[in-house]
């Protein structure tokens, strides 16, 4: 497989503007892809069309060699596409070991009655669960909060939970949405250092994240966007001395000698 996701001229609209403009990118199995753009680029649509959210006009989604183009959010989810948001989403007054079991739902085998009648095949299944959440747990190092209420963990705490619940599913192309946000310097490093672990289980990893040291020194090809559209894709010592790129975040000379002029 030389792709588990090929995004082919993918196109999205809203009310006649143009959010995602002609867009084609390809990630392969075990390669962390930074997806970077100024605030309002169309990064996190991109995303939202990837898994479902959205459904693109133009375009196609291939996961796998299989088209997923304006398939409902559940059906990626259950064939391996997972993701997690800017914002975190978590049952808050569930324990984290409850959270972590959550995202296993779309692997669990068991059928509606099986919790009624307790069989052979419900108590084998429950095992493989928890034996799943634990080895996340242990994977995160968060089995000393096992029965925590997640809400009463830090952010950074939150954050590693939030991306244990995605990785209980099996993903095979994780989408992680500004990972860093809200984290201090010294919890950058440990997710680094994660979603750097998480590669190399031959997951390949979509990222949007403002953090450019980290995106730099983490990810092995970039695909900058501006206004919905490619402006640059390469690896991060291309992308990063790109021209196009650099006017994109701080404005060309000749907008900045307006600027100038005009006392801004």
């Amino acid at each position: 497989m030389e792709y588990v996701l090929e995004i082919k001229n993918v196109s999205k609209f809203f009310s006649g503007l143009v959010a995602i403009d002609d867009l084609t990118i390809n990630v392969k199995p075990g390669q962390i892809y930074g997806i970077i753009g100024p605030n309002g680029a169309g990064k996190t649509t991109l995303f939202n069309c990837v898994t479902g959210i959205y459904a693109p006009e133009k375009g196609s989604i291939k996961y796998k060699g299989k088209d997923i183009t304006g398939m409902p959010p559940h059906k990626i989810a259950q064939m391996g596409v997972l993701r997690t948001f800017q914002n975190i989403r978590l049952f808050k007054e569930m324990s984290v070991a409850e959270n972590i079991m959550a995202g296993y739902h779309t692997k669990s085998k068991q059928k509606w009655y099986h919790s009624i009648i307790h069989n052979s095949f419900y108590k084998k299944d429950e095992l493989e669960s928890w034996k799943k959440v634990e080895e996340l747990m242990n994977f995160f190092d968060l089995s000393d909060l096992a029965t925590t209420p997640t809400g009463d963990l830090s952010y950074g705490k939150q954050r590693k939970v939030e991306m244990a619940r995605a990785l209980a599913a099996s993903p095979e192309l994780l989408i992680l949405d500004e990972p860093a946000a809200g984290l201090n310097e010294n919890e950058t490093i440990e997710l680094t250092k994660i979603i750097k672990s998480i590669s190399e289980m031959n997951i390949g990893i979509m990222m949007i994240e403002h953090d450019m040291d980290m995106v730099m020194n983490l990810t092995d090809y970039i695909t900058v966007i501006n206004f919905g559209k490619e402006i640059s894709q390469g690896v991060p010592s291309f992308v990063q001395d790109d021209p196009r790129v650099i006017e994109a975040y701080i404005g060309s000379d000749d907008e900045n000698d307006k600027e100038d002029a005009n006392g801004k």
